[in-house]
Order: structure tokens, then sequence, then C-alpha cells
């Protein structure tokens, strides 16, 4: 082989490797990264807008339905603004109440509102109308960026390790899953992703309504299903086992596909960090692990006392005199969304269809 046919060996040897660096150079930077995820993943993942701007309409509705009511009593937690670290996931713009109510109450993190009235012979509605502001929000934490569960702090610590009402923790189930899970795991980031992968692939969703109280966190675990609500439960339980603090939120989601609201529970989760740590949120049943949604609306965040976690399950009071026909009085209650305006920039991230139950 002549020196010269060595040569142009060389230099397309030399072309070719130049050419992987590139390519390889290119590919580590964000925008080609944000165009791969949008060109590849995107296609097959829900679309979020950054920003939502929706009314709701939330309406409850007591019927006497032709007995005696004696006394009765709706308790409503008021809805407030969330912030996370600066930022705001959810700002309220305007309230409205019909009628207004008798009275609140402070229950320390959140304000209870109270109508109350006896004698009722035909229907009470209370009806609260909310503007409101939500923006989409990802944590973007891993194992490296979240410390151990020795730097939680002592405040979370102290108000969502226990059993709580429908969190049953201390449970022969729960311990054994959690062990099984977790093992020595002491990282905050690893044990929920752990609890996370396990009840996203082994917890179905029911077929049918669910109806009356939520499972409890080992009713659910034997059955291997659950709603929104029953396997946040769970995910609860098993952290709290594992020793890391979760708790609830519950409120209302926006189905874009059918254009519903509906009534939605989920967790929320102290990660700790180096510059401090984040209230996280995680929905099993979306699939959404640090994600806030735009199209959530939080109505209730969960304290740690069982007292005020039934009591959000519990916010109607009625006593009331039975009719020659035994019929008993009716309650119904309804989310609805008034307007839905999406903000101008869109983004994405990998999950299943957001599903609103009822």
């Amino acid at each position: 082989m002549s020196v010269s046919e060595r040569s142009r060996k060389a230099g397309k040897t030399l072309l070719v490797v130049a050419v992987i660096l590139v390519v390889v150079l290119l590919l580590l930077l964000p925008p080609t990264q944000d165009l791969l995820r949008k060109f590849l993943v995107d296609p097959f993942s829900p679309h979020y807008p950054e920003e939502v701007h929706m009314t709701l309409e939330r309406t409850v509705i007591l019927d006497a339905n032709g007995t005696q009511v004696v006394g009765y009593s709706v308790h409503l937690p008021r809805p407030a603004n969330v912030i996370e670290g600066g930022a705001p996931l959810q700002v309220l713009e305007r309230i409205e109440l019909d009628p207004q109510c008798d009275r609140q109450r402070d229950n320390g993190a959140f304000d209870t509102m109270i109508w109350e009235g006896e004698g009722l012979t035909g229907m009470f509605t209370v009806q609260m109308t909310i503007e409101v502001v939500q923006a989409r929000h990802v944590w973007e934490l891993d194992e490296g960026s979240v410390l151990d569960r020795d730097e939680v702090p002592q405040y979370y610590l102290d108000n969502y390790l226990d059993d709580q009402w429908k969190i049953v923790v201390n449970d022969p189930v729960i311990r054994s899953l959690c062990e099984e899970l977790v093992g020595d795991e002491t990282n905050v980031y690893l044990i929920a992703k752990a609890i996370y992968d396990w009840i996203v692939e082994n917890i179905e969703y029911p077929s049918g309504p669910s109806l009356g109280e939520p499972r409890s966190s080992v009713e659910t675990l034997q059955a291997r299903e659950g709603d929104c609500d029953e396997q946040s439960m769970l995910f609860c339980a098993l952290a709290r086992s594992a020793g890391v603090p979760a708790w609830m939120q519950l409120g209302a989601i926006y189905d874009r596909k059918n254009k519903e609201l509906g009534g939605h529970g989920w967790v929320q989760m102290f990660m700790p960090t180096a510059d401090g740590g984040h209230n996280v949120t995680i929905d099993p049943v979306n699939e959404a692990f640090l994600v806030w949604v735009p199209t959530l609306f939080c109505e209730y965040t969960d304290t740690g006392d069982a007292d005020d976690l039934y009591s959000a399950y519990h916010h109607i009071s009625i006593s009331f005199l039975s009719s020659p026909e035994g019929a008993n009085p009716i309650c119904t209650e309804e989310w609805r969304v008034i307007t839905y305006e999406e903000g101008e920039g869109r983004a994405s991230f990998a999950s299943t269809i957001v599903r609103a139950p009822s």
C-alpha cells in the first residue's frame, strides 16, 4: 500500500471519529435532548400546558327528602395558595360563597368554613365559585440530590409517621411489604421511588365507582385494587413504615380529554436536599412522580391529625326524624369547570392519561 493510500485511509478514519464525537457532543446538549424528547417521547406522552386558568364550581346540596331535619352542618376547608420553593403552583384569584358561611374555624394549617341550620324541610345548597391559576412544576430530583431520612425535619416526623384513620402503618402486612421493597435503604428518593413503582405495577384501578369511605391501606393492599385516594393512602402507609413522612392532599382534577372535573386525592411528601428540601407531589394513579400537574386543584392538605382527615371525608352532618315511608335525607356533591384556559407554553412528561375518578 502506498503512502498516499495510507494517508487517505487515516484521513477517513479521523473524519469518522470526528463526526462521531460531534454527534455525541450534540446529543449531550440540552437543545438536542429537547428535540429528541419532542419527537421520540412526546408523541406517546400526554401534553400539559405550562399554566392553566380555571373557574371551578363546588356544589353541596342537602335535600330533606320528606323527612324532618332537626339540624345540619356543612364543613368545607377554605382553599389556599400552594407555593413550593417560591414557585406558585396554585394561586387563588377569587373565591365566592353562596350563601356566606356562618363562621370559620382556624385548624392551624387551614381554615374550615361552616354552614349550620335547623328545621330544614326542603333543600339547602352551598356553592363555592373559585378562580384559580395553576402552574406545571417538575422537581428535578434524584438519589444524588435527595438526602437520607435522618435529614427530614422533626416537624414532619412528629406529624406524619403514625397510624392516621385509614392510613394504617402498624400492621404486619404493611411492615412486611415495606421490608421487601425498601430493606435497609435510607435515601428518601429511592424509598419513595421503590414504593411508587410497586404500586403502579401491582395495584389496579377499580372498574366501577367508589362509594362511601375509602379502603384502609391494609384493605387496598389485600385487594390489590384502589382508587386515587386509596392508592395514595397505601403509599403513605408504606412510606411511613419506612420512616419517611408522607401525607394526603385532596381536591379535584380536570380530565382534559373528557372535559370533566372530578374529586381526586394524591400524595405530598418532604424530600430533604442540601438547599433545605421540597414538598413534592406524587400521584400513583396518574403515574405522575414528582410532578404537579396544572389540571390539579388542591382543596385540603392533611395536617397529620386523624380527626381532620376523617372530617375531610365526613363534612356533612344531619340529624333528622324519619318519615313514615322510611325516607332519608339526600346529600349530593359536584365539581364543575365553568371556564378553562391554557397558557401559551406547552410541556409534557412520560405518563398515562390523567383520569378523573367519580
